[in-house]
Formats: structure tokens, sequence, C-alpha cells
């Protein structure tokens, strides 16, 4: 049976960052690794929103990547 390991854990922080001439949205990011793998969502939003705090542009969204290795 296979088995699923965590490898590595990234957040990415998306800004909007006003529109184009068409009047579509823009957005910018921000990418943070070295994650602790322990994290809870709980802990990762309030994070994330204390990081975001810092910016002069809106928070549009967060998104967790996770890598895993699959091993047979």
């Amino acid at each position: 049976m296979a088995t699923a390991d965590l490898k590595d854990l990234k957040i990415r922080l998306v800004f909007e960052n006003g529109v184009d001439l068409e009047g579509n949205p823009q957005f910018e990011y921000k990418t943070y690794s070295y994650i602790n793998m322990l994290a809870t969502p709980n802990e990762i939003l309030q994070s994330c929103e204390e990081i975001a705090s810092l910016s002069s542009k809106p928070l549009y969204d967060i998104e967790k990547n996770e890598v895993y290795d699959i091993n047979a």
C-alpha cells in the first residue's frame, strides 16, 4: 500500500493590486516557506492576517500548498 509523507508546506498570500485597462482585477503574490507542518488552519490564518496587516494592499486570499512524497 502506498503512503504519502508531507514533504513541504508553503503559504501564498494574494493581495489586490488594482485593475487593468479592461477592468479585470490584478493581484500580487507573496509566498512564505518553512511553515510549521503541525500548524492548524486557525494558526495559519491568524499568522497570515498579521503579516497582511503590514501591507498597504488589501488581502484577497490565502493559499496553502502542500507537497507530498508518495512511497510504495
